[in-house]
């Protein structure tokens, strides 16, 4: 059974949604309180609980990134409920803010049904790995081995490239990311793939004990490695064969 949390600041307000979600056999909770509570460290073992957070479309966008920023680390589908889809360029913001997918609100029950089971299979499929060993937590170098290895391969040809074009250019524009990826280069679809793509590195890189930031948006330019995260990186790659962290067909 799926479990999901709906955060709102008007529970009377997520009756529809609550209602499609328990007809799919989602068991539901609604709840404004945990709104001031996510930041708690006591708040974790609760999430543990859920697959799927849902964010009503009553809170605003700022409200929206401190939940995304609390929610960080813990492997959730979240889901924003909203009346209009956003644009392309709001997309990538938010996908990379750890933002899945958008739920309108006034779908009706199949074409909801369908959207979160196609969201559910695709979670599966390229996070397998969120429950990673814990033991080595304390040894950044098999930290950074067991997070090489966890990526997908397209993961490891995304990282792959940042990493290789740090030292030169520093900066890796979306044209040249999806160039490198796709054969068909630059679609609004591979755009939209990509930023996925680097959300899922940076989520994967918070579970696997990297603190900070790992991967820099830089709007209107591209992505580049930050410049801690870069020489944690190389001081702890240095004495592995270099094969392992730099060919996506490992």
């Amino acid at each position: 059974m799926q479990h999901a949390l709906i955060l709102t600041k008007n529970m009377l307000s997520e009756t529809e949604i609550v209602q499609k979600l328990q007809r799919m056999s989602y068991e539901t909770l609604c709840s404004t309180d945990l709104l001031s509570r996510l930041s708690k460290p006591a708040t974790g073992a609760f999430l543990a609980y859920f697959q799927w957070v849902l964010l009503s479309e009553n809170l605003c966008n700022q409200e929206v990134e401190e939940i995304l920023k609390n929610l960080r680390g813990y492997p959730l589908l979240v889901v924003r409920v909203t009346e209009t889809y956003p644009s392309e360029e709001d997309q990538t913001y938010w996908k990379e803010l750890g933002l899945a997918d958008w739920l309108n609100k006034d779908a009706g029950f199949e074409d909801t049904r369908e959207q979160l089971s196609t969201l559910r299979k695709l979670h599966q499929q390229e996070n397998q790995i969120l429950s990673f060993p814990t033991e080595n937590l304390t040894n950044p170098s098999s930290n950074l081995d067991n997070l090489f290895k966890s990526f997908s391969k397209t993961e490891k040809k995304v990282f792959e490239y940042l990493v290789k074009s740090y030292p030169g250019q520093g900066v890796s524009s979306r044209t040249e990311l999806c160039t490198h990826l796709w054969r068909d280069g630059e679609t609004p679809s591979n755009m939209s793939q990509l930023s996925c793509l680097i959300n899922k590195v940076k989520r994967k890189c918070v579970l696997h004990g990297i603190t900070g930031e790992t991967i820099t948006t830089l709007w209107g330019r591209g992505y580049k490695l930050n410049d801690d995260f870069y020489k944690q990186w190389i001081q702890g790659t240095k004495f592995q064969d270099a094969q392992i962290y730099y060919s996506a067909t490992n």
